[in-house]
This record gives C-alpha cells, sequence and structure tokens, in this order.
C-alpha cells in the first residue's frame, strides 16, 4: 500500500469539529482497504473535496478542479488565506489593473467564471458617471483606458476625439466652428458617417431638406448665414412675372405663398387671408379682380365687383326691395352661381309650408317692405271659416303655430296645446267633443269629478259615495288608464294588505261597509272563540292576533307561538301540547306526572332549599329551562 501523509489535514479537520474526525477516520480506513493506485488516488481527490466542502472555505465553481498545491503552497494548509485578492494579488498577482477596480473580486466575479460577471454589479454608467453607448459599448477597456490607466479619465468626445474633429474636412469642423460635443450630431455613436446636425435655427424642409450644405454655406461658411427668404431668393423675387411680385407688392416672405414644404416655385398658393377665396372666387383666375395685373387696393366689398349684377336683377328687384349689396349675406360665400339664393328671413323664420311658397305669394306686387309678421295678419280667413273646431266659438289663439306648429306643410294634424289639462290615457284618443260639448271649448272644467260625478255615484264595486272615496279619479285610476277598469287604491293608511287579507276581494270585509275596525280581533272575534286546537279563549290567549299569526301568514296554521320553557330543542324537543298540558286549559302544565319520583327521596334532594313544594308550579320556578342544575 502506498502511504498517505494526512498529518496537516488531519489539523484542518479537527478544526472543524468532532464530526469532520470522525469522517476522516472512517475515510482514512477506507483508502487502505481499497488498493490499486489509480483507485486510491480518485477515492483520495473525492475524499479532499468532501472534507473541504466542512470546512470554512467550501469548494465551489473552479476552485473544485484547481490542485491543491495552487492554494495551499509548499505544502502548508494552516493558515491559507480564503479572500480573493489574498490569493489573486498578494500571493499570486494575475490581475492585469493591478487592483484599479478594486480588490473586492467577489462583488462582481463569481468563482465559476472571471469573464462572468454578476447581473448589476458593474455598470460602466453607474460607477463612473460615463454611460457606454454606440462603439463604446463593444470595446475593449484598454482601447480607452491606455497604459492599463482607470482613474481620472476624460468624459468629453474631445478629450479623445481631438485628431478626428480637426482633420474631417466634409465639412471642416474646425472652421465650421462645430461644437466640440460628437454627440450634438453623431447620435447612433457607431460610425462617424450618417451625422445629422441640429439644423433647429432654420429648420430643414422641402427643397432645403435635400439642398447640399454648400448651396447654402459656400466656401465652408457656416457662420453668420442670414435667415431671411430675400437674402438668398431675391434674384428669384425679382424676376418673378406671373405674377409680377415687385409690382403687386407681394412680401418678401417666399413661404406665405409657397410655403415651407415648397421642392420647386410652381404650384404657390397665396394667403387671401383679407379676402377669402371661396366659391366661384376659389375658381376664378387673378386677373378677373386685379385688372391690369394691379393688386395693391382691390376692394374686398362686393358692390366694388357686382353692383352691375345687383342693379340688373328683376326676380326679385333686388334696388326695388332694399335688399343689401352684401351679397354673401344672401348668396353665401361658397355660391358657384347667382342662382339658389336664400334670403336672410331672420324676421320671419320660413319653415314648413312658408320655406317653399313663392316669394309673391306673401309678398304681393313685389312689395317687401312693411310685410307683416302676424298669423292673423295672413290667415285671418282661414281661422274664421275653420268649423272642426270651430276657432271663433271655442276662442282659440289666433297665432296658428300654438296648435300648428311652425313646420306645418298643410293645415291638418294640429296639435292644440291641451297643457292646462294634459291628454294622458282614455283623455288622449277621445274625441274633443265627448268634453267639449256643443263646440263650447270655454269654462270647460279640468276636475275629474266635473266630468265623472255620474260614473263615481253610479259604481258599486267598491261603492265609492259610501266609501267615501276621494272624487280625484287619478288617485286610483292614475292618469293613463285606458279604462276604469284595475284601479289601484292605496290601502296602507287605513289597514297594510299583507298575507291573506292582501289577496282577498274588497266585499269580503266590506260587505257590512266601511267603517271597520283597526283590530284583528275586532273581524275575527268568531275565529278566535272557536278555535280548540289549542282552545285560545280558555287558555287566555291574547286577542292580538298578529302576536302569533304574522300579517304576512296567508293560513292560520302558520301561527309561531313564544313558548318560553324549551321545546324545540333538549329532552323536552318533539312533545305535544298535551304531553304538559293534561287539559285544554294551557295556563296550567304538569311536570310531576312525567317525572314521578318517591316523594320523599325528592324531598332529600332538596333538603334545606327555601321555598321547596313538591308540585309543577315549584319546579318551573327553579328549573325555567328544563336542566337539573
Amino acid at each position: 500500500m502506498k502511504r498517505i501523509k494526512l498529518n496537516e489535514s488531519v489539523k484542518m479537520v479537527v478544526k472543524s469539529g468532532l464530526m469532520g474526525v470522525v469522517f476522516l477516520i472512517a475515510s482514512w480506513f477506507l483508502f487502505l482497504i481499497i488498493d490499486g493506485g489509480g483507485v486510491l488516488t480518485a477515492q483520495k481527490e473525492r475524499f479532499t473535496i468532501l472534507s473541504h466542502d466542512k470546512t470554512n472555505f467550501p469548494l465551489i465553481g473552479k476552485h473544485r478542479t484547481v490542485p491543491c498545491s495552487d492554494c495551499h503552497l509548499k505544502g502548508v494548509i494552516e493558515g491559507t488565506p480564503i479572500s480573493c485578492e489574498a490569493c489573486h494579488w498578494y500571493r499570486k498577482p494575475d490581475d492585469r489593473y493591478k487592483l484599479q477596480l478594486g480588490i473586492q473580486c467577489g462583488d462582481c466575479h463569481t468563482p465559476t467564471d472571471w469573464k462572468q460577471i454578476k447581473p448589476g454589479a458593474w455598470e460602466h454608467g453607474n460607477v463612473t458617471g460615463f454611460m457606454l453607448e454606440g462603439i463604446h459599448k463593444s470595446m475593449d477597456c484598454i482601447q480607452c483606458h491606455v497604459d492599463g490607466l482607470f482613474k481620472k479619465q476624460p468624459h468629453e468626445c474631445y478629450d479623445c476625439h481631438r485628431e478626428n474633429f480637426e482633420r474631417t474636412q466634409s465639412p471642416d469642423h474646425r472652421a465650421a466652428h462645430f461644437p466640440t460635443d460628437c454627440r450634438v450630431c453623431h447620435h447612433s455613436m457607431v460610425t462617424w458617417a450618417g451625422a445629422q446636425f441640429d439644423h433647429s435655427h432654420f429648420p430643414l424642409r422641402g427643397s432645403h431638406a435635400s439642398a447640399d450644405c454648400t448651396a447654402c454655406h459656400k466656401n465652408n461658411l457656416f457662420t453668420g448665414l442670414p435667415s431671411q427668404c430675400v437674402d438668398c431668393h431675391l434674384d428669384n423675387y425679382n424676376n418673378a412675372k406671373d405674377p409680377d411680385h415687385i409690382k403687386s407688392g407681394f412680401p418678401t416672405d417666399c413661404t406665405i405663398c409657397h410655403g415651407i414644404e415648397a421642392i420647386s416655385w410652381d404650384g404657390a398658393g397665396f394667403l387671401h387671408s383679407t379676402f377669402i377665396l371661396k366659391g366661384n372666387h376659389k375658381t376664378t383666375s387673378c386677373s378677373n379682380c386685379h385688372k391690369n395685373g394691379v393688386y395693391a387696393g382691390t376692394s374686398s366689398l362686393c358692390a366694388e365687383c357686382h353692383i352691375n349684377e345687383y342693379n340688373n336683377t328683376k326676380n326679385p328687384n333686388h334696388k326695388l326691395v332694399g335688399y343689401s349689396t352684401d351679397c354673401e349675406r344672401c348668396h353665401g360665400s361658397e355660391a358657384i352661381t347667382w342662382e339658389g339664393a336664400v334670403l336672410d328671413h331672420s324676421k320671419f323664420p320660413l319653415n314648413g309650408k312658408h320655406k317653399v311658397t313663392a316669394c309673391t305669394d306673401c309678398h304681393k306686387n313685389g312689395v317687401y317692405t312693411g310685410t307683416p309678421s302676424l298669423c292673423v295678419n295672413c290667415h285671418q280667413a282661414d281661422y274664421d271659416k275653420t268649423q272642426n273646431p270651430n276657432h271663433k266659438q271655442a276662442g282659440y289663439s289666433t297665432d296658428c303655430e300654438r296648435c300648428h306648429g311652425f313646420g306645418a306643410e298643410s293645415w291638418y294634424g294640429a296639435i292644440v296645446d291641451h297643457s292646462f289639462f294634459p291628454l294622458n290615457g282614455k283623455h288622449k284618443t277621445s274625441a274633443c267633443t265627448d268634453c267639449h260639448k256643443n263646440g263650447v271649448y270655454k269654462g270647460t272644467p279640468t276636475e275629474c269629478v266635473g266630468c265623472h260625478l255620474t260614473d263615481y255615484n253610479n259604481t258599486t264595486d267598491p261603492n265609492h259615495k259610501q266609501a267615501g272615496f276621494s272624487t280625484v279619479c287619478s288617485n286610483c285610476h292614475g292618469t293613463e288608464a285606458l279604462t276604469w277598469q284595475n284601479a289601484i287604491f292605496d290601502h296602507t293608511p287605513y289597514w297594510a294588505l299583507q298575507g291573506a287579507h292582501k289577496t282577498l276581494d274588497c266585499n269580503k270585509c266590506h260587505s257590512v261597509g266601511y267603517s271597520l275596525p283597526r283590530d284583528c280581533y275586532g273581524c275575527h272575534k268568531a275565529d278566535y272563540d272557536s278555535s280548540s286546537n289549542p282552545n285560545h279563549k280558555l287558555s287566555g290567549f291574547p286577542t292580538t292576533c298578529e302576536v302569533c299569526h304574522y300579517p304576512t301568514h296567508v293560513t292560520w296554521t302558520q301561527a309561531v307561538f313564544d313558548h318560553k320553557f324549551p321545546i324545540k330543542t333538549g329532552k323536552h324537543a318533539g312533545f305535544n301540547c298535551t304531553d304538559c298540558h293534561l287539559n285544554s286549559n294551557f295556563l296550567t302544565f304538569s311536570c310531576i306526572d312525567c317525572h314521578t319520583h318517591n316523594k320523599s327521596s325528592v324531598d332529600s334532594e332538596h333538603h334545606g332549599v327555601a321555598g321547596y313544594t313538591y308540585n309543577s308550579q315549584a319546579c318551573y320556578t327553579c328549573h325555567p329551562r328544563g336542566s337539573a342544575d
């Protein structure tokens, strides 16, 4: 057998506790039993790892495959450090950054792999204040941290890219006085190509968006350039002839007509804000209004251009009638012809039949001024001759609109304003003459009894007069009723109808009249007196029926009696009334007839109990719940 020197291992394990010693001894004997070179060596390695896991430095990740001698120098076990930096710098310097990134390796690295960084452990932006973006994100650290220097590195673009800035010629950054913060134009930060300059002081739109920088920035001049249109386009302005910009006095701000999105001088749209172009004006040639190319001073009043049309119009004669010379008032701003004009008839709105009536029907002989606006002024003859109903006799208002409406197209379908007596239910479909006899409309009563007293007096089911019912029919019949049937009487103030009372016919109670008692016994005395199971009268039950027979009950058998002595639970549950009440009188009961005892033995059990007597009333007095205690 091979001898294995484990004196140092023993010392280490002893420090781990008695259980470690026991484990070591058992493992040692296992090695002595097993012989065979490679097998023993493998078991030894297995033994070393298992033993190490019980120390204060369990082997994790790559430590499990590292030879013992890499950490236990010269075979010395005791005193081996357990901190990362003690082994990986002081004993074996292998940090290429020479501790510039800190000495607590475990804060970022794991024993599994140096290159595997703990999530969130190292964020360049959070730690240094310089966020890695674009190309910086994929670069090796030493490309910026030359010679392994990590502290006090510059954060500004120019500090690292000064050479790139100064040698750039297209455009010449230095001559153009571009900012030294590369990020202002190089947004992607992946490549220098595709830079976008912030041209917000003069937004590039339309033709400017596709123009080459040198088209405006001559000789590489970027500062001090003007931003007004005329500064660059004065020649274009002066040479324009259709229309002649100078002669017309057009503004030199090209964007007013050509817009900021224009890609050519064609298609300019002049902002005609002083006179909005609509309708026929929108498609008319400029020269139709601006004679001889004169644009300045052109009037915006209709009459200035259209006075001849105004004077020559005969249907209707504008001048004779005195129409306004503001054509837009009748012809509108969107008109493309003189036809279809709509007069501002706001003084007398044209609706219904008036809307389609010819002007001459109301304005006789072409007279428009002084035409009355009251209905009766034009329709007095219609009012006087109407017989169904006779408007004059009925005293109807001469304001036709009140019944016929302002949208009526004929005299038919008039709706009288019956707001003083709303027509609902049966009244809604009744003929006017049913209420207004002989064509008389004035003085017709509005109270129910004024028309329906006979119906009230003749009603016997129930007898309204005898019952003293209100003569306001709507109280019970409602305002929407189509018949006298299905009236609903509010019985609650007199006697709330519940349970069996809810379905009873009125005559069941009121066959003797309507002056009925307000208590149960007043109507149900016969029921009370005739009850034998139990006998209410003999038992002295209260005459307030609702104590046991609730108002919601529909039969007498639903009665619920509050029995003070427990008969629903315990030993007495399920007893019949006659088991304790031996006769028809429920005021008396017996205990000793069921609970028979030898009187002398019961007497001895109650020795010393004050007031004890051998009778049922005494039993109940001391045992009201039926229990023996």
